[in-house]
């Protein structure tokens, strides 16, 4: 699947119990996606982190970029959907 975010596209990678330790290191537990609504906007930014490999304040310049150009707040937290609607959590 392909992540999209500021104009730049990102190739993501299959979820496996490798990957989601490196979701844990980019600070992204299960428990956050069971309950995202305990903390949305630290997840999403973690996920797009993650995704595409920035750094937090390279990722949030990403973000604000997004939005700037009209980007929807939809679009960004679409990065979540590509973890949760991954086979390892089926």
């Amino acid at each position: 699947m392909d992540y999209v975010l500021n104009g730049k596209t990102y190739h993501t990678k299959e979820i496996d119990f490798l990957e989601m330790t490196k979701l844990e290191k980019c600070g992204i537990t299960i428990k956050d996606l069971e309950n995202l609504a305990e903390k949305p906007f630290g997840t999403i930014l973690n996920c797009v982190c993650y995704i595409t490999g920035l750094t937090p304040e390279e990722a949030n310049k990403e973000i604000t970029e997004h939005k700037k150009k009209g980007g929807t707040f939809e679009e960004i937290a679409s990065c979540l959907n590509l973890l949760t609607e991954s086979d390892f959590f089926k």
